[in-house]
């Protein structure tokens, strides 16, 4: 499969790294303002993540427009663009007939998601949301456990991400493109949140100090309050994650890259396999596209909810936590 990379910013450089491991799946053109230069400085918030330079062989376009009118060339888009650019790009490609995927999240309104799952549906061609934490080991397994003890034996679960203030990118500090912290950084447990419990009833939410963060509950119908915290902090906090689900007589927290499971008292340590979750998402996606199958995985349309819901946080917390009842 032949896919052009639109967007070459530190995701697409860890994209780029995913592919070129993969059999039958070769990055044939990217589109960046500048070319990519092999001495570019990395610049992210996880340097543990293996990025690679252009290859020699790929066709390079300055605007992603020329990519696409040259489509002959490739038969998906992999779209690693700032938020405010994803759905008039997605939009594009689709229309042209080529499979889509496209980094979180989705855009940056419900309206903005829903013309991109109406596209979707219409073109026939395969469209996938890269929410890579569907394809790390720990969150697998988390919806294991939930799903071994039941979500009605769920007491409680806490989900946090917390990292520095982006000052290395211009476009994540500008609220108007990256949609702020809640939408760009805690969308990931947002969609976690959906994929273990399913819609809330209503969120609420208010701030955790630092620069743009949220203590935020997602409040189910079965009386269990998801809480969700972390967001941009100051610059040189260092990124973190992890989560603690617990049920009556056991729990599982993932914390400084451990993963524990406690059964009736007795904690035990669970391997983590070496895995390349970025890896994994986008063979995925490929098989996906290679089979004509939906990403039953990571579908679209729980990608959008995770929009959604972000955008709800992000009013409750602007409104001193005020509950703010979910759409039906």
């Amino acid at each position: 499969m032949r896919i052009g990379l639109i967007g070459f910013g530190f995701m697409g450089g860890v994209h780029l790294s995913a592919i070129e491991r993969m059999d039958g799946a070769t990055v044939s053109a990217v589109s960046s303002r500048t070319r990519p230069a092999a001495d570019a400085p990395a610049r992210g918030n996880l340097p543990q993540l293996e990025r690679s330079v252009l290859p020699a062989d790929a066709k390079w376009y300055p605007d992603w427009r020329e990519l696409l009118q040259n489509s002959a060339d490739v038969d998906a888009v992999d779209i690693c663009l700032p938020t405010h650019l994803h759905k008039e790009v997605a939009l594009s490609a689709l229309e042209r007939g080529l499979h889509v995927l496209c980094e979180k999240p989705m855009a940056l309104t419900t309206s903005d998601c829903d013309e991109m799952l109406n596209a979707a549906d219409k073109s026939g061609r395969i469209f996938m949301v890269g929410q890579v934490l569907r394809f790390m080991f720990p969150y697998r397994y988390a919806g294991s456990f939930v799903d071994s003890i039941g979500r009605d034996s769920v007491r409680s679960c806490v989900m946090r991400r917390k990292t520095g203030y982006p000052k290395w990118s211009e476009w994540l500090s500008n609220e108007k493109n990256s949609g702020g912290a809640i939408l760009d950084l805690l969308s990931h447990d947002i969609d976690q949140a959906l994929k273990l419990f399913g819609r809330p009833v209503s969120v609420s939410a208010v701030t955790d100090g630092g620069i743009d963060t949220m203590l935020g509950l997602m409040h189910c119908s079965s009386g269990l309050n998801v809480q969700i915290e972390g967001g941009w902090y100051e610059p040189e906090l260092p990124f973190s994650a992890g989560f603690a689900i617990k049920g009556n007589d056991t729990a599982l927290t993932f914390e400084d890259g451990k993963l524990q499971l406690n059964l009736h008292g007795d904690q035990q340590a669970v391997d983590i396999p070496e895995h390349q979750e970025y890896f994994d998402q986008i063979a995925y996606f490929v098989d996906c596209c290679r089979q004509n199958t939906a990403p039953a995985l990571c579908p679209p349309a729980e990608s959008a909810h995770a929009v959604e819901l972000a955008n709800l946080l992000k009013a409750s917390r602007e409104q001193n936590g005020k509950e703010l009842l979910c759409a039906i």
